[in-house]
């Protein structure tokens, strides 16, 4: 390769890198504009169809800031999910192992709430496979301060707030993230594949595993067409789910 060559791709390269460090810039829900209700957006329908939920095999696309998740007419087979290459914008989330028991997902973050069954969901194609449209990342925090977005250090967590109109469901015990300020959040997902408690938080943040006296059901926040949750990370790779909150709008 020739040093004219070579000069080239490494300027490709550093235009990529920044590129893709601006598209992973969120702002905080401060500077996002957000403010929602921390009342549910809506209640469970009444006819609502629960599902089971496993290993989630998600792709963030990073120029359109939007999650995808393997499912539609014709999703990844979960055995070809360690294998898949994907190329920018494109990339794997970590790992998911799911501890929710049952799940509805309402409608994808950008169709409207009159929707019918036939386009809530928007379905999109990629290597050949269908992933559904499930949340869109708007705005990140960080406790106590600045750290990395989808692995922060230990003693820190991110806080992302997404538009996901999804509903959830935990029958029988959960663990109980809170920071002892009447904020409380429940695990959703590992990393590993098994819940841990030994977890480096920050200060006056504990958690704890909590047996279940009848099933827990999150529903989104806001009103009218919104579909707001915040998600919380830990550096083991656990994320966690905010389901109440200690002022009745967020940002305070």
């Amino acid at each position: 390769m020739t040093e004219l060559k070579k000069m080239h791709r490494n300027i490709s390269t550093i235009i990529l890198f920044v590129f893709l460090l601006n598209s992973c810039n969120f702002p905080t829900a401060k500077e996002a504009g957000i403010s929602y209700s921390t009342q549910p957006a809506f209640q469970v329908p009444a006819d609502i169809e629960w599902t089971d939920v496993g290993l989630a095999k998600e792709l963030i696309n990073l120029k359109e800031k939007i999650v995808v998740i393997s499912g539609g007419s014709n999703p990844l087979p979960l055995q070809e999910w360690e294998d898949l290459k994907v190329g920018f914008p494109w990339h794997k989330n970590i790992d998911r192992h799911i501890l929710i028991d049952k799940t509805a997902l309402v409608r994808s973050p950008n169709a409207n709430s009159n929707c019918n069954r036939t386009d809530c969901l928007i379905e999109r194609e990629y290597k050949g496979y269908s992933w559904i449209e499930l949340a869109q990342p708007l705005a990140v925090d960080f406790i106590p301060s600045k750290t990395d977005l989808l692995k922060p250090e230990e003693g820190y967590l991110v806080i992302k707030t997404i538009k996901k109109c999804q509903i959830l469901r935990f029958d029988n015990e959960i663990y109980q993230l809170t920071d002892n300020k009447g904020n409380y959040y429940v695990m959703h997902a590992t990393e590993s594949g098994k819940p841990s408690l030994e977890v480096v938080l920050p200060k006056g943040w504990t958690l704890k595993k909590v047996s279940l006296k009848e099933p827990l059901v999150i529903l989104p926040f806001g009103k009218g067409e919104d579909c707001y949750f915040n998600i919380v990370g830990d550096h083991l790779g656990q994320g966690y789910h905010q389901y109440i909150y200690a002022n009745e709008n967020y940002p305070e």
